[in-house]
């Protein structure tokens, strides 16, 4: 995967070099040592300073929300902005810089301070920094829990990174007014709590190197190139610490991975506002379809906050998705990137359509043990077609762009476009979420809409006529069965224009007499022009999924398994 410049921690360049003069030269210096230089009085974290890239000014946006969440802890009555006592010394935030002024005592006892009441544990051992919620209102211990494992995902990954407190443990939580039994690992320390050292090193060396905890997926790209390591100065790597408070991390739905949204401040007192309401209240929240329903949630969650306020303190979003390379077992690392940015109310509205009719749902799991200690007793099932759906939303494409070629990946993809068979086969639909499919119809533009309607009229027709031929119920199905699956394979299986448009030709003309294609065929003829066979193709297969028959032998919904299964 390529990655931007801009993407990526620059490594520092500049060390300090040996002197060109010679030793005589450097004795005309005065004897005595040169004077001690004075202790640094204020660090400050700009927001557009030179190698702050969108995760390191996500972290200086989580410096600010952290520093609002301690002020309105110790004072909620206090208006925002307001400089904030630590140590003894005082941080304050302005639209477009953090600066921490040091008292007397230096920058040790203040960054010490800072970072143990920033970074803290709950008294059942749960990573919970401050400025990711309301100090009024904390989350819950599932939800907690839920974060905590989004965190694990990503900048927690490591097993170096976090200290266990003594062995995992069965806990009850409440969730959507049900009780169920989570699996809690307590954690005695995590390394954002000793962050404040390598601050201190970078304010006296000028840079220090952190590992990849401190910025998911980038590393050192060879031990043979010393060059490319990543090394901060004081100022980024506070901000790079921080990005665990201003990101946004998520267990993805799927093999373990992880997703992280990054939402690049653009006024850091706006966005210390904000950053609480960013994050999931409910635990079925916390799972992500993937990179494109994690942007969108964000972006939806800003849009239902003042939008006024919302377009001045986030100006951009970015989401990642980490997971296990071949060429990098031993961690996640980025493997793929949707920059978003400012996303258009119409498509929001789409996205909430879709998490309408393609909800994510708690269900009780089946494979508890007897005596329910070792695994959770519930699962979250989420849906294949909404990742798809939601990923294309947030690149700002069409919704179905794919929709015949899309597999849910790993190692036995499924079709997004093809409903699931009894002996499993290779589609991922279930039959309930074809409600989906068809909610999402609205958002076609007229000419689509009207290839789509072309598709069902002809569809009924067929199948009239099959039903009519047919001998028996059994016949009957075996038939509609078999058509519709020579309609997919011809669809899903052309490679050209010419082979698109022969599929809907023949599905016309033997579906009789079509009243959509005789009022609008107008609209349709662009669709099937060359450079557009495969939106065509595409189409094609939405509108067979999304067929509703006059009968239910008719619908391709018959058949077994659904959410409850865990096949999501």
């Amino acid at each position: 995967m390529e990655v931007s410049d801009e993407d990526v921690p620059p490594a520092k360049a500049g060390r300090a070099r040996k002197s060109g003069k010679s030793g005589k030269a450097s004795e005309g210096k005065a004897k005595g040592r040169a004077p001690k230089a004075a202790p640094p009085t204020e660090l400050v974290v700009e927001l557009s300073g030179t190698g702050m890239t969108p995760l390191l000014r996500a972290g200086a946006g989580g410096l600010a929300a952290a520093l609002r969440a301690l002020v309105l802890e110790a004072d909620p009555r206090v208006s925002w902005p307001a400089p904030v006592a630590i140590a003894d010394g005082t941080a304050v935030v302005e639209p477009r810089r953090v600066v921490l002024r040091f008292g007397p005592k230096g920058p040790e006892a203040l960054l010490n301070e800072l970072f143990a009441r920033v970074f803290r544990l709950t008294p059942d051992g749960v990573v919970c920094p401050m400025g990711t919620f309301e100090p009024s209102n904390p989350p819950s211990l599932g939800l907690a829990i839920a974060l905590q494992l989004g965190m694990k995902r990503t900048f927690l990954q490591h097993g170096r990174s976090t200290t266990k407190a003594g062995a995992a443990r069965a806990v009850q939580v409440e969730i959507d007014e049900r009780m169920f039994q989570y699996v809690l690992q307590p954690y005695a320390e995590y390394v954002h709590r000793e962050g404040a050292a390598s601050i201190l090193d970078a304010i006296k060396a000028g840079h220090v190197e952190l590992a990849g905890w401190a910025y998911p997926g980038a590393a050192q790209r060879h031990v043979g190139f010393s060059e490319s390591r990543c090394e901060y100065g004081a100022a980024e790597a506070l901000s790079a610490m921080f990005a665990l408070v201003g990101c946004l991390s998520y267990p993805g739905a799927r093999g373990g991975t992880g997703v992280l949204v990054v939402p690049v401040p653009d006024d850091l007192v706006e966005f210390a506002r904000l950053r609480p309401r960013l994050s999931p209240r409910r635990v079925v929240d916390t799972y992500v379809t993937g990179v494109g329903d994690a942007v969108l949630a964000m972006s939806l969650a800003l849009r239902l906050a003042d939008v006024t306020t919302a377009r001045r303190g986030i100006g951009d979003a970015v989401g990642w998705l980490l997971r296990v390379l071949p060429w990098a077992k031993q961690q996640k690392s980025r493997a793929w990137t949707i920059e978003s940015g400012v996303i258009a109310d119409a498509r929001l509205d789409a996205y909430e359509r879709v998490t309408t009719t393609l909800p994510s749902l708690v269900r009780e799991s089946k494979d508890a043990d007897e005596d329910g200690e070792d695994v959770d007793g519930f699962f979250v099932a989420t849906s294949a077609l909404r990742g798809f759906v939601t990923d294309n939303l947030a690149q700002g494409l069409p919704w179905f762009h794919g929709f015949a070629t899309a597999t849910t990946g790993g190692k036995k993809p499924r079709f997004i476009h093809y409903f699931r068979e009894r002996d499993g086969g290779l589609g991922a639909l279930y039959p309930e979420e074809k409600k989906g499919l068809i909610a999402m119809l609205d958002d076609l533009d007229d000419a689509q809409k009207v290839l789509v309607r072309s598709v069902h009229l002809a569809l009924r027709g067929r199948f009239a006529r099959i039903a009519s031929e047919a001998d028996n119920a059994a016949t009957m199905k075996n038939r509609f069965s078999g058509e519709r699956e020579r309609l997919r394979l011809a669809f899903a299986g052309a490679k050209t224009a010419d082979q698109v448009r022969g599929a809907l030709a023949d599905l016309w003309s033997r579906g009789g007499t079509n009243r959509e294609l005789q009022a609008s065929w107008e609209q349709v003829l662009p669709l099937l022009r060359p450079e557009r066979w495969q939106v065509a193709r595409d189409l094609a297969l939405v509108a067979l999924a999304s067929y509703q028959g006059a009968s239910k032998v008719e619908e391709d919904d018959d058949e077994p398994g659904t959410q409850d299964d865990g096949g999501r």
